[in-house]
């Protein structure tokens, strides 16, 4: 979609509101800034400089707490400014800077936008999309902050004001993980003050960026951050939270170990752990003591390991520990000394005391670091799935469960029920298992067998369906199976923005337009596949 859809989408919103009016003697001056509010917001990101000018200039005139009633007739000439003011702008095509950015960014840049302002946050997304990034929304602090810590992105984008709390709110909430991860954070605003820049910065923000945003600059702003961030992150081997390496840190590392291995024959072995329920951890006590809980696995890790031996943070609740001269026998033995300390500590959070378990997958290096990483890794789901809170090494005379990733289409459209089957079923992974599953509507979906907690779940849902609609499936689905192994992508064919919205708020993962590609679609999916394994 170029700048041309999106200022159509403006044009149709313009449109809706007058239409609304009509049917009123009067509308109250807070209702009117706020409509001119997001009209200057929207207006000058997507191209329309001269119609956020005059927005600017109208805002200077009211103020969002007057009630006082402006009669609806009296708007008559308010409209055919705003009229004359679109049929003069040049309808623009996206900038030649975005053409030469195309891909510029890569998968592993994952931007998270916390803004209600659906026009806005759906120009940013296929904008950063089209340069490569991977895309997270949120449409209220809560979710942003939820999806903060559990996708740990490298980019916040945090609105100002959001529905539910300011965007100061959600950096005194994200502010320390974030310097800690070296995460870009900046918060967006129309209100670019002094004192609200000084409060930004004073709060965690590395930027402040003004509202609407000029997309050529943006472009020039995210390359800056970005690479940035990528020479900081190529300096850094420790992860800032936990004291142990980084991912980047064990990349480099194994490869060490394994040439090593090559030219003298001397082996090592790799330990993968998994927190046991994390994610019940930060729902029942919050993300401050999940983290209590990261800093104190790494303080046991560090404290425990021979010299020789090297910890890491791989990923989210994912350690590893790489054992150069160790047999499997000796790691065995050194992870259950590490696993009876830690699960001794008794956290702390208010009047509450809990305890937390891990489970263990290792595997000893032969044929490569790839085959060595998915052996451990076959390992510790088996160790999972078996009950966790234990041990399990890898031995290829034992094949052992390999993760199972379920892709389900839920469309009463049966030709596009079959077409993706048919696409989603080519689909294939290494040491990963990939079924398909369609059904026809909500109830017979929700009804089925179809959840088990150890396995992945992809769902493409359509938004109309007869008996039940999408959002009443989602809601059912965010409600009963909101965990971090299952995400929703909504399809949806309706023009106006409130299905997105609230698809969005509800807790959907992504979002898709019909009609859509089918290359697209394996896109988005294969996008999805990277947050959940």
């Amino acid at each position: 979609m170029d700048q041309r859809n999106y200022q159509k989408m403006l044009f149709d919103r313009i449109e809706m509101a007058f239409s609304e009016w009509q049917d009123r003697e009067s509308i109250a001056e807070s209702e009117l800034y706020r409509f001119l509010h997001t009209l200057k917001r929207m207006s000058g990101t997507i191209g329309m400089d001269s119609l956020a000018k005059f927005c600017s200039s109208q805002l200077a005139m009211l103020s969002v707490d007057n009630m006082n009633r402006i009669p609806v007739h009296t708007l008559n000439n308010f409209k055919s400014r705003i009229h004359r003011i679109i049929e003069n702008v040049d309808v623009l095509k996206d900038s030649d800077s975005l053409d030469m950015s195309i891909n510029h960014l890569d998968d592993e840049t994952t931007v998270l936008i916390i803004d209600d302002n659906l026009e806005f946050v759906s120009y940013i997304k296929e904008l950063l999309e089209k340069m490569g990034a991977q895309v997270i929304i949120a449409l209220n602090g809560k979710r942003g902050t939820e999806k903060f810590y559990s996708l740990r992105p490298n980019f916040v984008l945090i609105d100002l004001y959001l529905p539910d709390m300011t965007g100061f709110e959600v950096l005194d909430r994200i502010a320390e993980t974030a310097r800690a991860r070296h995460v870009i954070v900046a918060i967006i605003g129309v209100e670019a003050s002094r004192v609200n820049k000084i409060t930004a910065y004073e709060r965690g923000a590395m930027d402040f960026l003004t509202k609407p945003l000029d997309t050529e600059v943006f472009i020039s702003y995210l390359f800056n951050r970005n690479e940035m961030r990528k020479i900081i992150g190529k300096s850094v081997v420790t992860d800032g939270l936990t004291g142990v390496g980084n991912r980047r840190y064990f990349d480099e590392k194994v490869n060490y170990f394994a040439e090593l291995s090559t030219r003298s024959s001397d082996g090592f072995s790799l330990i993968m752990l998994d927190i046991d329920h994390f994610k019940k951890i930060n729902d029942l006590y919050g993300h401050p003591a999940g983290d209590d809980v990261l800093r104190k696995l790494g303080e046991v890790m560090m404290e425990e390991k021979r010299e020789t031996d090297h910890a890491f943070r791989y990923g989210g609740e994912e350690f590893a520990f790489l054992l150069p001269g160790a047999t499997v026998e000796e790691s065995v033995v050194f992870i259950d000394r590490v696993r009876t300390r830690f699960n001794a500590v008794v956290f702390q959070q208010g009047d509450y005391q809990f305890s937390v378990t891990f489970s263990v997958g290792i595997a000893s290096y032969k044929d490569g670091v790839e085959k060595l990483i998915s052996s451990a890794d076959q390992a510790l789901y088996e160790a999972k799935r078996s009950g966790r809170d234990r041990t399990v090494v890898y031995n290829i005379e034992t094949p052992l469960m390999r993760r199972k990733l379920h892709l389900i289409i839920v469309d009463d459209d049966m030709l596009i029920r079959t077409m993706l089957f048919e696409t989603l079923s080519e689909w294939s992974l290494p040491d990963i298992d990939i079924t398909v599953h369609a059904f026809p509507d909500g109830p017979s979906f929700l009804e089925s067998n179809w959840f088990c907690p150890e396995e992945y779940y992809i769902v493409l849902l359509d938004g109309i369906m007869p008996k039940m609609d999408g959002l009443e499936v989602l809601e059912r689905l965010k409600r009963e199976k909101d965990e971090k192994n299952v995400l929703v992508s909504m399809m949806t064919a309706r023009t106006g923005d409130y299905d997105i919205k609230a698809a969005l708020w509800l807790g959907a993962d992504d979002y898709i337009m019909k009609p859509f590609q089918l290359k697209d679609i394996l896109f988005r999916v294969q996008q999805l596949m990277t947050r959940i394994l």
